[in-house]
């Protein structure tokens, strides 16, 4: 699969993806992605701020699909996530994933979160393992 075909695929993922409406931005062959969602009532926690939840699916997704844009399927193995500021009703949050280091069956994932004020929100770090498919695999 092209990066550019990979990057439709993600683009329109349905599931929580869908539900959420996230949207996958870019995608790098490097393993990068980007991964905007804004925030409306349905993603707040009950004090009116971006639930934890969120941040870390927005998180979750970015790194996911950073981790697939080498055309490999990949889980979350392990993660972890550190909450910085609240995300606020109407703005708009960016995740970028960026890839620390890939080995042979699992690779880690670095993620920046920001709103559209360029406050940092949030940092985590994911461990995907590579299932030992293919995204080709998952379509057929």
């Amino acid at each position: 699969m092209t990066i550019e075909q990979i990057l439709k695929m993600r683009q329109e993922a349905s599931g929580l993806n869908k539900l959420m409406h996230m949207r996958v931005i870019t995608l790098d062959k490097d393993g990068g992605a980007t991964v905007e969602l804004d925030l409306t009532e349905e993603l707040l926690n009950p004090l009116g701020l971006a639930h934890g939840g969120t941040i870390f699916t927005l998180c979750d997704i970015a790194a996911g699909s950073a981790a697939a844009s080498h055309g490999l399927v990949a889980v979350t193995l392990d993660s972890n996530i550190h909450y910085y500021r609240p995300g606020r009703l109407g703005k708009t949050l960016t995740a970028v994933a960026y890839e620390r280091k890939r080995g042979k069956k699992t690779a880690v994932y670095m993620v920046e979160v920001h709103d559209d004020e360029h406050k940092h929100i949030a940092d985590a770090v994911f461990t995907m393992f590579y299932t030992g498919q293919t995204l080709d695999d998952m379509q057929h």
